[in-house]
């Protein structure tokens, strides 16, 4: 065993400063969310939104250069992935999954962030 040096703690650090950075939710698919009273599929939510920002597939706006495919491919996927009545648009923001998250996500906001981008993206308002 060898102690951490200086140097190794702050690349460390900046690592995590880093991961940090990038706007995925840190949800671990525990399922401990689950089941949603009101039959949201969290985890299916969060992690293709996680796998779209961690594979760059995520349009930012309109003038973007592949946002016509980026939002295509976003939508299709995310209706294969979450069928539309478990989807984010449905939460009702009643917090049951709050207390449950040992993440300690704030699932409804982050399920209303997603859901106001999908509909973002389905209004091309994006």
């Amino acid at each position: 065993f060898r102690p951490i040096t200086e140097d190794d703690f702050d690349f460390l650090m900046e690592i995590a400063e880093l991961l940090n950075s990038f706007p995925t939710v840190p949800c671990n698919d525990c399922k401990y969310c689950m089941p949603c009273p009101y039959g949201i599929d969290i985890p299916g939510i969060l992690l293709h939104y996680n796998e779209m920002v961690n594979t760059n597939q995520v349009a930012t706006s309109q003038e973007q250069k592949d946002y016509k495919k980026l939002r295509r491919r976003y939508l299709l996927s995310y209706n294969r992935a979450v069928e539309s009545l478990r989807q984010a648009d449905h939460c009702i923001q009643c917090n049951t999954c709050i207390s449950q998250c040992p993440q300690s996500i704030n699932i409804p906001k982050e399920l209303q962030r997603i859901g106001n981008y999908v509909e973002k993206l389905r209004a091309e308002t994006l």
